[in-house]
């Protein structure tokens, strides 16, 4: 054992023994290192500075990533919720159809017709490829170059579709939705759009539809950008009656936009109804009268109007050549358009309140009344007519050479006398002192509503043109001469106005009274119409004795004037005839202004010919309609 070194020894050496040792204390069991500031064995990692700003960067990262998931989650938590419910689930809009369009007695002058559409939606196509592989299977689809297709995307928004062709045949469409399976960028869908009855001549009063600008969405909201909305006409002015409200259909998509499920619908309202004045039986005839005449005689600019004189609701009402707004319910081509607006015929012009012409023998009526008013003459006032009156250097003539003889205020407007309005216009010393003078001429045309707007419910109505010697000497640097006075007497020189103002002037003489000329009858409310009330615009003008003259004047023109022709209707006619020079080197343009039955008056026409001439053109289409209107 002594020499083995393997050999634990026991019971030599006594724990007791051990110096400073302790059993209970268990000495030894544990050791203590003293750690000394100054100390350099174990050194350090990091400087106390450095530790600092390591500190502080994992401060500024912390806060960074917790302001972002702040943003993020509570402040735009909406919006992207949104946003990712909507790449969940497609929104829809469902056209609501337009209000119908009747004519007094029931008649449907519009209706709405559905077709295909194909939209296109340009978020949905992964990369070039794809677009051009879209516009490929268009192309050999609808027989239309590819170059037309992307002409049409050229106004694309973002998260918008854009409306690529309308009226797609039915079997094209069937094509597209096929092709639209496997290609989430098409989309075909079936809406409602406005068609119009040719035969009525009715383009220029309905007016029509055209697509929606950056204007009308900043205005309305409610519009986007596939909408349709009145442009002109009654589509126009009454846009908010019959313009729907669109619903809506929500559809659970899946990730390639897939339909899966129906999960939300809005039924669309439809628009209201409304009712006009017109008589669609009396529109149809009095265009298919002009359209005859003009044909037949080479005259293819006219404008008509006709109304009812005890309320001034328009019963028909033409402007020729005509044109077909039906080419306007769908995306116009530049090339039609481009036809439209460069006819010479301007067929998209509504001669019957836009067009501005020279009244001619029409406006005698207003002076021969103011003579009346005034006083400067009563109903025993005559003139010798031989032929004109000589001022100075100049000619006055009237339209026949010989003359009309001894003329009166009944025959000078029966048979259209140049020399009595000369005389009673301007005066002339051998049978009158003193004249009306231009002044109170023109605050005659005033008063019968010359020089303004009727207030017509239609877009783009002009007032006309009053002159006056300011206006004179400010454009031509030149005084007002006697001769202009002559020339304003007789309804020529500067003076202009519309059809449908001399209508509004007939009325007067037809009543004694006329009304505000309007194309709405009333609004459809369910069973009911809430029917519009008309205000009267011209009254009290004349005193009933020198009204009675004027008429007696305008009857005789049918009876032994220039009108004769019109005693071929049923009831008798009162009305007068125009010839207006506007060009020395152009044939002058044709008017005849009327009312009828004579003694109880229940319309109000007036008829213009553009260089119609003195072949009573426009008094053989106002005998030809009232014929009919009369014996119906």
């Amino acid at each position: 054992m002594k020499n083995d070194p393997f050999k634990i020894q026991e019971g030599s050496i006594k724990d007791s023994k051990l110096k400073g040792f302790s059993e209970n204390q268990h000495s030894g069991d544990y050791l203590d290192f003293v750690w000394e500031k100054s100390a350099q064995t174990l050194g350090r990692f990091f400087a106390e500075s450095q530790s600092r700003r390591l500190f502080k960067v994992l401060l500024a990262v912390l806060f960074i990533l917790l302001s972002r998931a702040f943003y993020l989650q509570i402040i735009k938590g909406d919006t992207y919720r949104n946003r990712a419910e909507g790449n969940r689930i497609r929104h829809e809009i469902v056209k609501a159809n337009r209000g119908l369009i009747y004519d007094r007695n029931g008649v449907q002058l519009v209706k709405n017709v559905s077709h295909f559409f194909l939209y296109l939606w340009p978020d949905n196509w992964a990369d070039e490829n794809k677009k051009q592989e879209t516009l490929q299977k268009l192309t050999e689809v609808l027989a239309v170059p590819a170059t037309d297709i992307e002409e049409s995307l050229k106004n694309y928004k973002k998260g918008e579709k854009v409306l690529v062709f309308e009226n797609v045949t039915y079997e094209k469409a069937i094509q597209l939705m096929l092709a639209a399976e496997n290609n989430h960028s098409i989309e075909i869908s079936y809406e409602p759009r406005r068609e119009y009855f040719p035969q009525f001549g009715l383009s220029h009063e309905l007016g029509y539809l055209g697509v929606v600008s950056e204007k009308d969405l900043a205005e309305n909201p409610a519009y986007n950008y596939n909408d349709r909305l009145g442009k002109t006409g009654l589509e126009y002015i009454y846009e908010n009656v019959l313009r729907g409200q669109d619903g809506f259909r929500q559809i659970e998509v899946d990730a390639l936009n897939r339909a899966k499920n129906s999960i939300g619908w809005q039924e669309p309202k439809d628009g209201t109804d409304i009712v006009l004045t017109i008589d669609a039986a009396a529109q149809s005839q009095l265009y298919s009268v002009m359209a005859k005449n003009a044909a037949s005689n080479g005259k293819n600019k006219m404008a008509a109007v006709v109304l009812d004189a005890k309320d001034g609701g328009v019963l028909a009402m033409v402007s020729l050549p005509s044109f077909d707004n039906n080419i306007f319910t769908s995306a116009l081509k530049k090339e039609e358009y481009s036809t439209l607006m460069s006819d010479p015929n301007t067929p998209l012009l509504n001669r019957v309140v836009s067009g501005e012409y020279p009244f001619g023998s029409v406006f005698k009526p207003v002076v021969a009344g103011a003579a009346l008013e005034e006083k400067i003459i009563d109903q025993n006032f005559t003139v010798q007519s031989t032929g004109g009156v000589q001022i100075g250097n100049n000619f006055f003539p009237d339209w026949r050479p010989a003359g009309h003889g001894k003329t009166d205020i009944k025959w000078a407007l029966a048979d259209s006398v140049n020399t009595f309005f000369y005389t009673i216009g301007g005066a002339n010393n051998q049978w009158l002192d003193k004249g009306l003078g231009m002044e109170k001429i023109l605050q005659y045309a005033k008063k019968f509503g010359f020089g303004s707007p009727t207030k017509i419910d239609l877009t783009n109505e002009v007032e006309g043109f009053l002159p006056s010697q300011a206006w004179k000497e400010k454009t031509f640097n030149d005084r007002w001469y006697l001769g202009d006075t002559y020339n304003l007497s007789i309804g020529q020189g500067y003076l202009l106005g519309t059809p449908l103002q001399v209508a509004v002037e007939m009325a007067y003489f037809a009543s004694g009274k006329a009304w505000q000329p309007h194309l709405l009858k009333g609004i459809k409310q369910e069973t009911t119409l809430e029917e519009k009330a008309t205000p009267v615009i011209l009254e009290n003008l004349l005193s009933q004795n020198n009204l009675d003259i004027i008429r007696q004047g305008l009857r005789e023109t049918v009876v032994i004037g220039t009108a004769k022709s019109l005693q071929s209707v049923k009831v008798p006619v009162a009305g007068k005839t125009g010839t207006a020079q506007f060009n020395h080197n152009k044939t002058p343009h044709s008017w005849f202004a009327s009312f009828a039955p004579y003694d109880n008056p229940q319309i109000v026409m007036a008829v213009l010919v553009e260089e119609g001439g003195d072949t009573g053109l426009a008094v053989t289409v106002s005998r030809q309609f009232m014929e009919w209107y009369f014996n119906r």
